[in-house]
């Protein structure tokens, strides 16, 4: 009998340090002068200034008033935010957000964009109101103190307060109320927990005679959030607070409700009595319970969340199916179920009568959960029932993100149903918190045959940017004419269909956890990550609709090599200086096309207020074909470049990254925490070919500092149709420092469903 091909691990031992590769800064071309700027400038500066002057001064906390200062599409990187004319005007930051506009000017390069809509960093600045009100009336004779400056304000598009688009669309689901319970969002930057500009909305929400909550509040990152009730006639009244972000209905927490609870005829499921394949793997479900006497406690520790209300029976329900997907995966009627992977903590979070505003209680619930022990998988599929805003992030999505940012759990969550919603409104939208940068969103699939397609209910992307390929991946989650097969009642246990991406996301955490359970080396969570995104199989067409394609459930799809192919895995600490040098493990003497397919992943902080420069942290990926050689000087714009690196050639872009034109010409995708690429090469062409890695840092859309211990992971398939035993020649080629990574004493060989 053939041995396993398992998948080779241990590519980091192809790596080395390297210094920091240069980094080309061409001359930028200005779309205004200082002159034109100031001229275009001067009478926003006016209404701006008028409309601060016009607000009540219990809206102007501590004085203080706020701008949106948008700047001119050409600006979007970090080296270009406006330090030196924030310094001079006595500014601070509170946050950003990314915005389509129609720039006045488009630069010469970029003529061809004139009358489209591309992206812009808007950014949200405060200063005294009276400063603010002064430099109003003499902005039009302004001249600053030095060129810095002044290169910053030639940088400005728009210049405005804060307006009513704050206020964002409200249903009909609390048409009849005298009051609507409403989620404040504050601008409240995170020094030493400020309180003054909680303290002044209060007394500004007091002065309105309007309900607000401040035990509630949650502060994440530089944004505060509150509940209030308030009548819908107060709502432009509560716009007037001068740091107010966002004003939004409260939303009401689904279980990412099956679109069908259940249907077909139930079958009766006799449990396997062996026990989990590795116990020692910590694995948590965040849901609504288990029905008493549910029969999986060999496996399953059930935890009331403290604060739950009474058990819900559909809450008990939902959970026993999404459990039953993590444990079993899609059963089919007349098999035995499978060996689970490992046990799991279900902890109930969703109680009966947790009133409108619940999804601050459940978020706690599952943060308290979080901050005191550490999983290695967790699933959630529930969340607050609003589709995502580009502009603007949930609390749910930035605190997640912040608890997961060490890169020690792998998260799955539910994209949500919604998917046949309104796409006009943005409706279909996927749901927080699965646009978070540091977990999986998951949407489903109608089935895991030839043929399959997004599941309709299934909701769509894009995802913010960064966080852009949401859904990240779909799996198997059930449709009408191949339901999904999940314990369904108990005593006695019975099973029959459903369908929702609720049970797509378990899968998913299941197939992560079957990888780590499968072998005796330790995979680090960015790198179970990239392995589950790098084995996705989909049209590229579809990425909004599909992420980056259909994960298979069966566990030997994932960690098992064909003839002619060869998987490898890199895990890699980033230094604290300098960058990474990844060589790819490409034998000699191969002949035709070498198809490669890279997959990097990894965790970062986050900086909630600045939607546009969300990630704290990014890689500068550069794939150099042939490191054996440096090419010769060449002239350049009427310069002698010598250069002294070996060259490269596009691998990672936005040109094939990003779905809409006028994002390609964006480098935005060097900030995302996961990318995957498939490229075709001339095996005559590789000469030791390598991926240089540095790592980009950032804080609220300017340099930051550089994380110790960074964490990434690189999933790489070399394929070559001229050598059959690829997966043999890679390992012997790299003088054995590469090796398979060996499985479990006792574990059976997984079986691949793709063949």
């Amino acid at each position: 009998m053939v041995s396993p091909r398992y998948l080779i691990g241990q590519g980091e031992k192809l790596s080395e340090e390297i210094a920091r590769p240069p980094r080309g800064m061409g001359d930028k071309a200005h779309p205004y002068s200082f002159a034109e700027a100031r001229r275009r400038l001067a009478p926003m500066w006016r209404s701006a200034a008028a409309a601060i002057d016009e607000l009540p001064n219990l809206a102007l906390p501590c004085g203080q008033a706020a701008l949106e200062v948008t700047l001119h599409p050409s600006y979007l990187a970090k080296s270009y935010y406006p330090a030196n004319l924030i310094r001079e005007l006595g500014l601070s930051h509170l946050g950003s957000r990314a915005v389509h506009i129609v720039p006045n000017k488009v630069v010469a390069a970029r003529a061809e964009e004139s009358g489209k809509a591309q992206p812009a960093p808007v950014l949200f600045l405060a200063g005294s109101a009276d400063s603010l009100i002064e430099f109003g009336e003499v902005a039009a004779s302004w001249s600053p103190r030095n060129e810095s400056v002044e290169e910053d304000f030639r940088r400005i598009e728009s210049i405005t307060t804060p307006g009513k688009n704050r206020l964002k669309r409200l249903t009909e689901r609390f048409a009849g109320r005298d009051t609507i319970p409403l989620e404040v969002v504050l601008h409240n930057p995170d020094q030493s927990l400020n309180t003054d500009i909680v303290g002044a909305f209060a007394e500004f929400m007091r002065s309105l005679d309007i309900w607000f909550d401040l035990d509630r509040r949650r502060q994440v990152g530089g944004l505060a959030f509150l509940p209030i009730m308030a009548a819908p006639e107060q709502l432009n009244d509560v716009l007037d607070f001068a740091f107010l972000r966002v004003l939004r209905e409260a939303p009401r927490i689904v279980p990412f409700d099956p679109i069908i609870r259940s249907f077909g005829t139930a079958f009766p499921v006799t449990l396997t009595v062996e026990d989990a394949l590795a116990p020692d793997l910590s694995v948590a479900i965040f849901d609504g319970g288990l029905p008493d006497g549910h029969g999986l406690d060999q496996w399953v520790t059930l935890h009331d969340a403290p604060g739950v209300g009474a058990p819900d029976p559909a809450g008990q329900r939902h959970g026993l199916a999404v459990t039953s997907a993590f444990l079993f995966g899609p059963l089919k009627q007349g098999e035995a179920l499978g060996r689970p992977y490992a046990n799991v903590d279900h902890w109930r979070v969703f109680g009966a009568g947790d009133g409108d505003f619940e999804a601050f209680d459940l978020l706690d619930r599952i943060e308290d959960v979080l901050s005191s022990r550490r999983y290695d998988f967790i699933n959630i599929s529930l969340g607050p029932s609003y589709a995502i805003d580009d502009d603007d992030v949930s609390p749910w999505t930035a605190r997640l993100d912040q608890l997961l940012a060490a890169g020690e759990t792998v998260a799955t969550i539910a994209c949500g149903n919604n998917g046949e919603n309104d796409r006009l409104g943005g409706l279909h939208r996927i749901q927080p918190p699965s646009d978070g940068v540091n977990m999986l969103g998951v949407g489903a699939a109608d089935s895991f045959g030839t043929g399959w397609k997004r599941a309709d209910y299934s909701a769509c992307g894009p995802g913010r940017s960064p966080g852009y390929v949401k859904p990240d991946l779909v799996a198997f989650g059930g449709s009408h004419g191949a339901p999904f097969l999940a314990l369904s009642t108990v005593g006695p246990l019975k099973a029959n269909g459903t369908m929702g991406t609720s049970f797509a996301s378990p899968v998913v955490m299941r197939s992560g956890a079957g990888v780590r359970a499968q072998f005796t080396e330790p995979l680090w969570a960015p790198a179970v990550k990239a392995l589950l995104v790098h084995q996705a199989t989909g049209d590229e067409m579809l990425r909004t609709e599909i992420g980056w394609g259909l994960l298979s459930h069966g566990l030997g799809d994932i960690i098992l090599c064909d003839d002619y192919e060869a998987h490898i895995v890199y895990q890699r600490l980033m230094p604290t200086t300098g960058a990474v040098r990844l060589y790819l493990p490409v034998p000699d003497g191969l002949t035709g096309n070498v198809e490669i397919k890279a997959t990097f992943s990894f965790y970062c902080e986050v900086d909630p207020e600045d939607a546009i420069n969300y990630t704290r942290g990014g890689l500068d990926i550069q794939f150099r074909p042939d490191t054996t050689r440096i090419p010769p000087p060449y002239v350049s714009g009427g310069k002698l470049i010598t250069p002294t690196v070996p060259a490269s050639d596009t691998f990672f872009s936005a040109k094939n990254f990003y779905a809409t034109e006028h994002m390609q010409r964006d480098d935005a995708q060097k900030w995302e925490t996961a990318l995957t690429r498939t490229k075709t090469k001339r095996a005559s062409s590789l000469a030791q070919p390598a991926f240089d890695v540095s790592y980009i840092n950032r804080e609220h859309g300017h340099s930051g500092r550089r994380p110790a211990n960074m964490k990434f992971a690189l999933a790489l398939t070399i394929r070559n149709r001229s050598a059959k035993d690829l997966y043999d020649r890679v390992i012997v080629s790299s003088g054995n420092r590469l090796q398979p990574l060996r499985p479990r004493a006792g574990v059976q060989v997984p079986i691949r469903l793709s063949k």
